[in-house]
């Protein structure tokens, strides 16, 4: 008997994934049945269950699958990009620029459906977290603090507050589109662009003391 690859293991992994994702993002978690998975990847359910023995396990690779893209797509924004705001720059532009592929409007509404589902599983919940935010966050507060002693970007504010809200905008927009998949976006990226453009290199005034 011929020995089977790594390479044919990954592939049928991924292959489940992907079948998975399409399902959670068109029907959502619960309503998501392993037949339903099966039927969409065109394997028996004997198959998908030497690899994934819950949907649980299907979602925590999913959440591996969307880090080692996230990480990829980082890496290449900060190899491309000059100062802090250029390697933001990439990756507003590539994300909005993304937006109009079907796959990726339906790996937003699978997001929509994998945030749910974290507020329900504590298993969910760790993937998610230590896959998709923990990646974003610890690499935004890194380029902001850098941006700091730089003297690009206001010492005083938090570098970790400013990544949660670079990451909580992107997410509202996710959101957005996911609920109204006709919205106009056009315009959100100069304006998102104007707000860390402007805001971060500026100075917070101190608040007025009452008199």
């Amino acid at each position: 008997m011929p020995k089977v690859t790594q390479a044919h293991l990954d592939a049928r992994r991924q292959q489940i994934v992907e079948a998975a994702q399409t399902c959670f993002a068109r029907q959502g978690f619960h309503q998501t049945s392993m037949q339903d998975i099966c039927k969409e990847a065109g394997l028996s359910p004997g198959a998908v269950y030497n690899y994934f023995p819950s949907k649980v396990q299907i979602i925590a690779a999913a959440c591996t699958g969307c880090q080692e893209v996230d990480s990829a797509l980082i890496e290449s924004a900060q190899s491309q990009a000059g100062d802090w705001s250029q390697v933001i720059d990439h990756l507003v532009d590539f994300g909005f620029g993304s937006m109009d592929r079907p796959e990726f409007r339906e790996h937003m509404r699978m997001m929509v459906q994998l945030w749910s589902e974290a507020l329900n599983s504590e298993k969910v919940n760790t993937a998610l977290m230590a896959s998709s935010f923990d990646t974003w966050i610890q690499s935004f507060t890194a380029l902001f603090r850098s941006a700091q002693s730089n003297g690009d970007i206001d010492p005083d504010l938090d570098p970790r507050a400013m990544a949660g809200l670079m990451i909580v905008l992107w997410h509202g927009v996710v959101l957005e589109t996911a609920l109204n998949p006709g919205l106009d976006v056009s315009g959100y990226p100069a304006a998102l662009k104007a707000l860390y453009h402007g805001t971060l290199r500026t100075k917070v005034p101190a608040p007025a003391k009452p008199e």
